[in-house]
């Protein structure tokens, strides 16, 4: 990435701050893309496609065109950004453990950065439960936008990341420090775009952060937090529910080929 696209991406983030390396501002990059760009898998749920990795095509997809997209797709393309903006940063494999009652296979992308002698990790791809911003990679409980936190050192080696839900700590996240190459992500990207028990296969999932709470689509069911309130809509249709991408997450996207139109 160059600086002239990492200026519009930027301005995709609605960042006018002037960008010193180091963890303010990359505590302010996270929680700008976490607002502005959304985690969404129309690509892979309603039209069939394998998410294209290629940092050209991301670029025109998420910057350009104004989309989000899968894990893949976010977290490669703001590494580019960080690259570009001087940081110390490589992509690691993980193993996405909410709600699982069994070790699944590696199936996320997360970043590490290493900012003034101490290792942190971001996450822009997240969605859902996800941390809402910069995490130091060390023993101890931390608090990220209210929700808390722990990084679990395990006896393989890798970090285990929990989340503190209803009283009782639960399993976030997992991954080695140990940097992947952006080329082996293809065949990550390819599993979960193509396997059958994969979520991004199976139903369609949307989520986006607000300065006030979160937005949540699943399938045809919109939900917004705000403020402590739940708002819910449920769109009757395909052509509703794109009035309702572009009011609520800023996604212009014709749903007219999608092969989901029996639903």
């Amino acid at each position: 990435m160059n600086q002239k696209e990492a200026a519009l991406y930027l301005k995709r983030l609605h960042y006018e701050d002037t960008v010193q390396p180091g963890t303010d501002a990359l505590e302010k990059l996270i929680r700008a893309h976490l607002e502005q760009i959304p985690f969404e898998n129309l690509d892979v749920f309603d039209f069939g496609k394998v998410p294209d990795l290629n940092e050209k095509v991301l670029f025109d997809k998420v910057v350009v065109q104004k989309r989000g997209g899968v894990c893949f797709e976010l977290n490669l393309l703001f590494l580019s950004l960080l690259e570009c903006l001087n940081y110390q940063v490589y992509p690691v494999a993980a193993r996405i453990l909410w709600n699982k009652t069994e070790m699944p296979p590696l199936t996320h992308v997360g970043l590490i950065t290493e900012v003034e002698e101490e290792l942190f990790y971001c996450d822009v791809g997240y969605g859902g439960p996800g941390p809402k911003g910069l995490i130091a990679i060390k023993p101890g409980e931390q608090e990220v936008d209210g929700c808390r936190f722990r990084f679990l050192r395990m006896t393989d080696g890798d970090y285990r990341l929990d989340r503190l839900h209803h009283g009782e700590w639960k399993a976030l996240l997992q991954f080695a420090d140990r940097p992947v190459r952006r080329l082996d992500f293809q065949v990550l990207n390819f599993y979960c775009a193509r396997n059958p028990v994969i979520m991004f296969t199976q139903k369609r999932v949307i989520n986006l952060c607000t300065p006030e709470g979160s937005k949540a689509l699943t399938d045809l069911e919109l939900t917004v937090h705000e403020n402590g309130e739940i708002r819910r809509t449920i769109y009757k249709d395909l052509e509703e529910l794109e009035k309702g991408l572009e009011v609520e997450f800023g996604l212009r996207v014709s749903l007219a080929g999608s092969i989901r139109k029996g639903e």
